[in-house]
């Protein structure tokens, strides 16, 4: 069991990633349902991306990572358009 000492220096390390903002352009909603039970690796509910407004529902991990996948793949080829 760890101190309270040490989940408090756990909890405040700091990567420089960590310090980086954040982009909204990556930023998503994750609405879990109530059947959701993450030790029997039971996933449904909601996830939308902030900025595009495209959104889904999900009965399983693989949906939601696909969404988050075909998403961030459209932003990131978007992003390398515009440079």
């Amino acid at each position: 069991m760890k101190t309270r000492s040490q989940q408090q220096k756990i909890q405040t390390q700091i990567t420089p990633e960590a310090e980086r903002p954040l982009s909204p352009a990556h930023a998503f909603v994750v609405q879990f349902r109530e059947a959701t039970d993450a030790a029997s690796q039971r996933f449904a509910g909601r996830v939308e991306h902030m900025i595009s407004g495209q959104a889904t529902r999900f009965q399983s991990a693989e949906e939601l990572l696909a969404f988050l996948a075909r998403v961030l793949n459209a932003t990131y080829a978007k992003l390398s358009e515009g440079r």
